[in-house]
Order: structure tokens, then sequence, then C-alpha cells
């Protein structure tokens, strides 16, 4: 996401503390430039279908059940209901918690309400908390008018001025003379105000942290690949000193289309700004515990038809096919998000998707298609290997990104959909990574107590939900389950399928956490 990043929607306008800013979708999104090895030969003949397969079958399943933190949302108003669909963990963002709005006054002076009220509402609702860092704020700035790309000066996009600069620390840190004082200061006290217990043990209402925000977007940071280096392996530092069972992420690049150059000469494209971040990273060595990054289905403006998580057919893409504006699918991208760190100092570290969905309103506004779009975006990714995957965004549906959730009229079919997947997932197993032959994807699942499920869609007519096949379904299930909540009995040995996922199961008792 290259929007909202320290402020909270309201209808179209950003609504900051003490500001509002009109922040246009721009083309500031990053993507790929190289596509990494034989897989991406292979990819340039291949079906599209085909080459999501082979994406989601390079990353194969750990065979452990899937656990609730798989599903993450973003919610932005303190105010709007708590999500009545079931998830396991909250990115704070967008949400009015980002560095500026913190300690946005002055260094060590701290405002941690909004933060507080936020994890008093996951704590309340089990649900646990991962927190990206970005936004400096202006008193800490190197340049504190600094053009950060949304066309206002702001300067929350530069580093800190003291972040080479050795000096004595205050606050948390008074006594100590170091580097980059300022956002250790900030890092510290953070940590001290969400943390109980004694370090490296500490208990922590937010359990995993990013380094930074989308950095290969001008929006969000205007230095260097050594200086977001430098200052990530500083945040790992601190946290895994405080909490060393805290998950710390490598910063959430942006990862939703091909090429461009920052205005720092530095690469806009994920995989080229991911691969010199871990390059510059290397002198460090404390690589943080897992990889974050952004996936949005394509290009998120100017798209009529957004890609479907699994193919890039029917869609606005030009041709169907790969380019700048659609840089492969996002099961695609996981496969050559996996190459890029096993080959530059992360091997089997672990991926999350940090935030995508769908995008705008305006690339898929039909209600089954959303529900069909969410269905495929959760299943694809559980069964590619992702570890967490946060939805952008639970509210704002039919104004916002990928609302799952109105105001007016409640849950979406979308947010229907995400509920019924939800109860799909959570706790079975992946029996083998899901697989398409010709458009037709099938997954194998799998829970105690002789429990069989198979979760199967149509990827052919993506986009036309009323269009349905017939599937030969296996003598074991004798039922099935749909987006909208249905249970039905198999007849004749088949089903009839579409766009939107049926999950297939056996006459094992359904699982006990199905709600």
């Amino acid at each position: 996401m290259d929007l909202y990043g320290s402020d909270q929607l309201s209808g179209a306008s950003i609504v900051s503390a003490g500001r509002t800013r009109l922040w246009g979708r721009v083309a500031l999104f990053a993507g790929l430039t190289v596509l990494i090895g034989a897989f991406a030969l292979l990819s340039l003949s291949w079906p599209s279908a085909a080459r999501a397969a082979a994406a989601s079958q390079s990353q194969q399943p750990s065979g452990s059940p899937i656990s609730s933190t798989f599903f993450g949302l973003h919610i932005n108003l303190l105010s709007t209901p708590w999500p009545q669909v079931p998830f396991g963990s909250l990115r704070l963002l967008a949400d009015l918690t980002t560095w500026v709005h913190l300690e946005g006054q002055s260094r060590n002076q701290y405002d941690w309400r909004m933060l507080d009220g936020w994890l008093s509402q996951a704590r309340a609702h089990g649900v646990d908390a991962m927190y990206s860092f970005v936004n400096t704020p202006p008193w800490a700035a190197t340049d504190p008018h600094g053009n950060c790309g949304h066309g206002g000066k702001t300067g929350e996009c530069t580093p800190p001025k003291d972040l080479s600069l050795t000096a004595p620390c205050q606050g948390p840190l008074a006594g100590v003379t170091t580097t980059d004082c300022y956002f250790k200061e900030y890092v510290t006290s953070l940590l001290d105000h969400v943390c109980t217990g004694t370090a490296p043990n500490k208990n922590c209402q937010i359990t995993a942290f990013s380094c930074w925000n989308e950095p290969n977007l001008d929006g969000f940071w205007s230095g260097t690949y050594a200086q977001s280096a430098q200052m990530c392996s500083d945040m790992v530092k601190i946290v895994k000193e405080q909490c060393r069972n805290c998950i710390t992420l490598t910063p959430d690049v942006s990862a939703a289309t091909t090429g461009g150059t920052k205005e720092n000469g530095d690469s806009r494209s994920w995989d080229e700004w991911g691969k010199n971040f871990l390059l510059a990273y290397k002198q460090y060595g404390n690589y943080p515990d897992a990889a974050a990054f952004h996936p949005y289905a394509a290009q998120t403006f100017g798209l009529e038809r957004t890609p479907f998580p699994d193919t890039l057919a029917g869609s606005s893409c030009p041709g169907g096919a790969r380019s700048d504006r659609c840089p492969g699918t996002i099961l695609e991208r996981v496969v050559q998000f996996r190459s890029l760190l096993d080959q530059y100092g992360m091997p089997g570290k672990a991926i999350w998707d940090t935030e995508s969905s769908w995008g705008p309103q305006s690339g898929l506004s039909d209600p089954d298609l959303q529900a069909a779009f969410v269905a495929r975006w959760l299943i694809g990714q559980a069964s590619a290997g992702v570890a967490r995957a946060y939805w952008f965004l639970w509210e704002h549906a039919g104004r916002g990104w990928g609302g799952l959730w109105h105001d007016q009229n409640g849950i979406t079919n979308a947010g229907t959909a995400w509920g019924q997947v939800y109860n799909w997932l959570a706790g079975a197993t992946f029996v083998k990574p899901c697989s398409a032959n010709a458009d037709v994807w099938v997954c194998d699942l799998s829970r105690p107590n002789g429990y069989m499920a198979e979760i199967v869609w149509d990827a052919s007519h993506s986009y036309l939900p009323e269009a349905t096949s017939k599937y030969a379904v296996g003598k074991q299930f004798t039922q099935y389950r749909d987006l909208a909540g249905n249970k039905n009995p198999v007849r004749g040995g088949n089903v009839m399928i579409s766009t939107k996922p049926i999950l297939l199961e056996n006459a094992a008792p359904p699982p006990t956490h199905r709600q």
C-alpha cells in the first residue's frame, strides 16, 4: 500500500493528525524487473494457469496445521465495530499508530493513546498484533520539508538526521553513545510500553515488527539501501534483546508493478530493491526472522478488471499476460520472493504477505467476484507456504480498498467468504499443494479423526460468476460447502463448479472449530 501509511480514510480523503491530505494512488508502485532463475525463463511460454500451479507447488507446505494467525486484517478506524469474522492477527498501519503519530511533537514525548486503544481491542478479541515502522517525525527528519511523493512536503519519508551521527542518546537510552539515537530510542520506548517481564523473555502485546513500510516507494522512504539496512539491523537487535520470541521482519516491500527508478536513483522494483537491501544488510548478519512483501494483484489503479491471485487470464492486464502493470500472479511472486531470499542471505526464512488485496473497488466491483477473489487469495497463499496474509482493508466497502464490510450495509459477500474460508482452513493441513489441471484448481486437506476435504474451483471464466462446469467428485466425498456458508449433499457423483471455490467433505464429523 503506497497510501494511508500515517493516516485514516474518510471518503476520498485521508484524515491525519491535525491535517487532511488527498493522496491519489500514483505510479509509485514497485515490481519486478529481473525474473529469477529458470522459473522466469519457463514462465514466458507457459499458460497462466500452468505458471500459477507451478508457483503453488514450488513452496511445499510444512505439513503443519494452518494457524489462525495466518489470517490477518487491517482495520482503519478504531470506531469501526470489531469484525464479526474470525481472524488471528491485526497489522497496525493506516490507523494513526506510526512513529510520527506516537512521537510527533518532540523527542521522547509520546502519546500512546491511539496505540493503547488498538491493543486493548486486540486483547479483548484474542488476536495478536504486528507493527510496521514508518513515517519519521519532522523534528527527527533529515529534511522536514522534503517532498515525499504525494504532492505535499512532509519529510516523513526521509531518514532520521542522526542516523550516522555518533552522539549521546536520551530517554530510555540515556548514558549510551551511539549512532541512530532517535530511532533506537523510539523502538526501545515502544518495546518498554507494550512489553512486560524481564529481557530477553519479555511478553509483548505486539509480537511482530517489520523494519519499514514500502521503502521502495518515494512516498515512504527517500533513504538509501544502506540506510534502510542500518535502521533495520538496529530494530532487530533491540527487539531481540527485549523479546527473543517476538518476530522481526524485513521492510515490507511493495510488489504491485514492475520497473521505475526512485528520485534518489534506487530501484522501485521490489525484487531489485530487495536484493540490494539484503546485500547492504550482509555486513550486520542479524537477519530478521521473516521477510515481508505486499503482492497486490497488479497495478492498483487504471485496470478495469483486477487479475485474480492465480491467473492473469481475462483481466485487464495487456494480453492477459505479464507486463510492467501485471508482474505475474500473486502465487508466482511468492516463488520469486522465495528465490530472492534463498539467494541473498535469508534461505528458508518465512514469507509474510503483510498487505494486499484486489486494491481499489473500481478493479473488481461485482460482489460475487470479490468473494471468489478473497477465497482464492487465502487458499492459494496458505497452500504456497506463506506464513501470514494480511488483507487490506476490512472496512470502507464500495469506496475503499478491498473492503469486506460497509458501514451502512454490513458485511459483504467477500467478508462472508473470508469467514467461510477461515473455517475451511484453520486447523487443517494441506495434503499437497494446490494444483491446476488446465483451469480447474484442486487442493486436498486433512484433519484428525479421518476428516478429508478437497477445495476446487474453475478459473477458466473467473469474471463470469454464473458460468459453471461439471466436476466429477471422488467417492469419499458426500457433501460440499460454498462461500455463503451453505452445506449441500453430493448427488450423482458430480458437482457444478465456478470461479468461487467450494469445499468437498467426507462423512467424518466436521471440525469442532467451525462457527
